[in-house]
């Protein structure tokens, strides 16, 4: 197995959407850091799964604190999933009203597909997906609503952050309603060549609430959620164990169309990681062929290893020198890591804005001022760290 460290090897187990009962009920004997494994369950999205997985299948060995402190926690999910599915619903159906495509993706819909349950993943925000030019009249709608772009931005920001970047936050109930307004997968600044336009007309419907809405195609899922896992650097099980369950709970995949796409999309290796993690959790089952055919030199499964070894080990935002030689090992093509390095170093951000409030008219100056700000910073953490080596 990939960890020998019971705790780890636990979640493992149960981050399927259903699991090995008699391989979990071994496992539980071994287990002595409970603090841990429900810490550990939290940050990496499991601790609905868990819930599940243990009340249902090894209440008897599992302490009482443990049953009590996750049944807390599964009702307080469940609650605030229900609490987005209605926020969810009531904005879809008045973009639709207005005639703006949209496909509503992650998140509870990604649950329902998945696990066939809307609250087995951690609630987070809702993920809309829409045209680029139906941001302005998307925008209306969240504020009739009562939503509010967090933070605010001037005119020339904004158009910036249009162009150069994938979404925007709207927010109300003081944070407790949070939409994320995707006019693209990825910002510019990571290299996943896929038109919106594209996804939005291949859209299918899934149930939610008693209410179909539009959502991904099942194949441009599976190449989202890969990149979306290579791009934050596969941080999370439950990112992998997602992934995992929609491949398996599909009527049918179409793996020459998403081969298909992912080369289109220039995420060929990143849908081999992807494949490749899913298959070391599950065995190898269901994705097998697939995985041959986009990592036919096996270097993505050499990765997968590594990723799993280390993932619980890993915390907090990688340090942009840690992503760009990631990034130089995922891409399909040198020059699109490179070209992600340099829109990173030279493309302004809110930190910028927040750090230096120029005028519009001098907008411009961000692009020289963000490689300034973050060679002081960087320069700033080696300094405190050969200090700090020096002091030891």
């Amino acid at each position: 197995m990939l960890t020998k460290q019971p705790e780890h090897e636990t979640l493992f187990c149960i981050a399927r959407r259903e699991v090995d009962s008699a391989r979990l009920r071994r496992l539980l004997p071994e287990v002595r850091d409970w603090d841990y494994l429900l810490a550990a369950a939290s940050y990496h999205g499991l601790a609905p799964l868990l819930h599940k997985h243990l009340h249902s299948l090894a209440a008897d060995l599992t302490p009482v604190n443990v049953l009590s402190s996750l049944k807390l926690q599964a009702v307080a999910n469940t609650q605030n999933v229900l609490h987005l599915v209605g926020k969810q619903l009531k904005l879809y159906r008045l973009l639709k009203e207005n005639g703006i495509a949209v496909a509503i993706f992650k998140g509870s819909v990604l649950s329902q597909m998945a696990y066939g349950d809307s609250s087995l993943r951690q609630a987070g925000d809702i993920d809309v997906l829409i045209s680029r030019r139906d941001f302005d009249r998307t925008r209306r709608v969240l504020e009739s609503l009562g939503y509010e772009l967090a933070p605010a931005l001037s005119g020339a920001q904004l158009a910036s952050h249009l162009a150069s970047h994938c979404e925007l936050q709207f927010v109300r109930d003081d944070w407790f309603t949070v939409v994320d307004l995707h006019w693209a997968l990825a910002p510019k600044s990571f290299t996943f060549k896929v038109e919106t336009e594209e996804l939005l007309a291949r859209s299918q419907t899934v149930e939610i609430g008693g209410v179909e809405i539009e959502t991904l195609a099942t194949e441009d899922l599976i190449v989202y959620l890969s990149m979306h896992g290579a791009k934050h650097l596969w941080r999370a099980v439950e990112w992998i164990s997602s992934l995992g369950e929609l491949i398996r709970s599909a009527e049918a995949v179409d793996w020459d169309t998403v081969i298909q796409r992912a080369a289109k999309a220039h995420a060929t290796r990143m849908l081999g990681l992807a494949l490749r993690l899913v298959a070391s959790l599950s065995e190898g089952e269901t994705v097998s062929i697939a995985c041959e055919a986009v990592d036919k030199d096996q270097s993505m499964k050499r990765t997968a290893g590594r990723v799993l070894s280390e993932i619980f080990a890993m915390s907090g935002p990688a340090h942009s020198t840690e992503t760009n030689l990631y990034n130089l090992k995922i891409m399909d093509r040198k020059r699109d890591a490179l070209v992600s390095a340099l829109r990173a170093v030279f493309v302004p951000t809110f930190t910028d804005w927040h750090a230096l409030n120029l005028p519009p008219s001098l907008h411009s100056l961000y692009y020289a001022y963000r490689p300034w700000r973050l060679s002081k910073a960087y320069t700033t953490t080696l300094l405190r760290k050969l200090g700090s080596r020096g002091a030891a």
